[in-house]
């Protein structure tokens, strides 16, 4: 016989979880009414009326127009949407020599990227220019912040920084320092964590359930999504690639990283030597490149023949839907990817995953960033929001 302790727990746990759906199919497929969600969920109407009443008691959820009524007529069923003036999160990565921010709506819209200089100063001071402009962006927006992401190249895990690329973040407990001063939930994530999570969001529900996201700068990691939800590993070791060896080109016995191969800052040192110039000009490499400069052009033939060596790896290892890549060569010199599509073909493997060019690079970690506080925010991090600027002309029929 079941206890009523055990009950209590029981009908608590599934409260929560349909108010999560409830408005997770909101957030989803708004705009929308209570009937259809009752529909979708196989959810007693009572209950998702109790849920959507809550919500817009709230100001989480607002209600926009009628619907079309049914068949056998009857009224209009009202539709609702996630209130986008309820607040705002931001989204902040913090670079070697820079940091981005970008102001996200709850619907995953974005605005106001801006990319702030950090070069030659100390992170003490680099933290004071973040909250700064943090503090800015409040001032500016008559809604509440009500969360934050931040994203840098390092290990992760349980919200924790284990090891970064940049000195003095090891170990600093950046939410706790951010939460504290905000007041605010703070989400920690690996850039290339982001990017996965950004490819997974904002590419339509269901289109990459399993994906990789990689991405080329000065060290080349991966981002692993599989059914759905981040792959971080041991302690968020995941997706490390550039540190593992890679077999040379011509002596088979010589082993080097990928990092030593792939990387964008071997790619531009190499680039650089060969133009003998002592900074990176973008403008010339496309121009040599144009032009079928032969140096240029074995150049970039070796990295894409790496490239597509790891590629190949990844394909076979973890067969995703899809390889997403995020790197500053392949944006300035998309025909590249043509090159390293013909390398993997002839790779002898058993899978050979589409190898696509990401939709956004500048922004991509950043969306993926303010997704996570998002999920965060709205209490769904255990299950798939898909944000999408295509429901704008279903949204103007209604409110007309």
């Amino acid at each position: 016989m079941t206890s009523p302790g055990i009950m209590i727990i029981n009908k608590h746990i599934m409260r929560t979880t349909n108010e999560k759906q409830v408005l997770q199919q909101i957030v989803n497929e708004g705009p929308i009414s209570r009937s259809q969600i009752s529909r979708n969920l196989s959810l007693n109407k009572v209950t998702v009326s109790d849920i959507y009443s809550e919500l817009l008691h709230e100001g989480l959820i607002r209600e926009v127009g009628h619907g079309v009524s049914t068949r056998n007529g009857g009224r209009k069923p009202v539709m609702a949407l996630l209130n986008v003036d309820y607040g705002y999160v931001l989204s902040i990565n913090i670079l070697r020599q820079r940091f981005t921010i970008l102001t996200c709506q709850l619907d995953g819209k974005s605005h106001d990227y801006a990319s702030v200089s950090t070069k030659n100063v100390d992170m003490t001071t680099v933290l004071d220019m973040i909250e700064d402009r943090i503090n800015q962006v409040i001032e500016q927006h008559e809604n509440k912040l009500l969360g934050l992401a931040f994203g840098l190249d390092g290990m992760i895990y349980d919200n924790q920084i284990l090891d970064a690329g940049l000195k003095g973040l090891k170990n600093f407990d950046l939410a706790k320092y951010f939460g504290d001063k905000f007041n605010i939930p703070v989400v920690l994530e690996n850039i290339v964590n982001q990017s996965a999570i950004f490819e997974r969001d904002f590419s339509g529900e269901g289109v990459y359930q399993d994906l990789v996201a990689v991405t080329i700068r000065d060290q080349v990691s991966a981002g692993i999504i599989t059914n759905g939800h981040l792959y971080r590993g041991h302690r968020g070791e995941a997706g490390v690639i550039g540190k593992c060896p890679l077999a040379d080109r011509y002596q088979e016995e010589a082993n080097e990283t990928v990092n030593h191969y792939v990387s964008e800052t071997a790619v531009l040192k190499q680039i650089m030597a060969c133009q003998q110039l002592n900074r990176v000009d973008v403008n010339r490499i496309r121009r040599d490149y144009l032009g079928h400069d032969q140096k240029l052009l074995q150049i970039l033939d070796e990295f894409s023949y790496y490239l597509a060596k790891v590629l190949g790896n990844i394909s076979s290892s973890f067969a995703p839907d899809a390889i997403l890549l995020n790197a500053p060569i392949l944006e300035l010199l998309p025909e590249l990817m043509d090159d390293v599509r013909s390398y993997v073909d002839k790779l002898a493997i058993p899978r050979k995953a589409p190898l696509l060019l990401t939709k956004n690079a500048k922004e991509a970690s950043l969306m993926g960033g303010a997704s996570a506080v998002i999920h965060k925010v709205l209490g769904l991090d255990d299950l798939q929001l898909t944000f999408s600027n295509q429901r704008d002309v279903v949204l103007e029929q209604l409110e007309s």
